[in-house]
């Protein structure tokens, strides 16, 4: 399974009330480094969706005694967030509150790639502005890692599962792909 790569960190949506881990500067640096961080957790969405649909693909394949030509990942990762939601419906359909985050956090995705500068730009001008922006990428940030956990958790890992890969193979994995990346630095 070399697609699948570690990319979340703890779930911590369910936390009463939510520990602010963010920088609450609101700088330019800091509004830039907030709206990196949101697109990373959409980046990690997308991922999740991509690990079900791989996933499913070779738990189909084996089930049926097949042996898959292509990397289940490869297909995954040529679509986009919209794409990916469409053909994971199959795995999220019984789970009505992770279709709506899904929903939310695709409607957000696309506003933060599309038009969130073209459309918040003037914000940077003043404090006042960058207060409203970091507030609003702090948000989106809880959104997406939200529905990333939900994801996870509901239907990523029993699927995972299905396959042998264990929530200790999955941190063990984490520990490699973290030990090769402070060799490299």
């Amino acid at each position: 399974m070399d697609g699948l790569y570690v990319v979340r960190h703890e779930p911590t949506w369910r936390e009463e009330p939510e520990p602010d881990c963010y920088d609450n500067g609101t700088d330019e640096k800091t509004a830039y480094a907030l709206f990196g961080l949101a697109v990373y957790r959409a980046n990690c969405l997308e991922h999740s969706l991509v690990n079900i649909l791989a996933a499913a693909k070779l738990i189909t394949a084996r089930e049926q005694g097949e042996q898959l030509i292509r990397d289940p990942w490869t297909q995954g990762f040529k679509n986009m967030m919209g794409k990916l939601i469409k053909r994971a419906e199959v795995h999220t359909g019984a789970h009505p509150e992770v279709v709506a985050d899904l929903a939310r956090s695709l409607e957000r995705r696309n506003f933060l790639v599309h038009h969130f500068w073209r459309e918040r730009i003037q914000d940077m001008a003043t404090e006042a502005g960058r207060v409203r922006m970091c507030a609003d990428l702090k948000a989106d940030c809880r959104l997406l890692t939200q529905a990333d956990e939900q994801l996870s958790e509901k239907i990523v890992t029993p699927i995972l599962e299905r396959l042998g890969v264990t929530a200790a193979a999955i941190q063990a994995q984490y520990a490699e792909e973290r030990r090769k990346a402070m060799e490299r630095n």
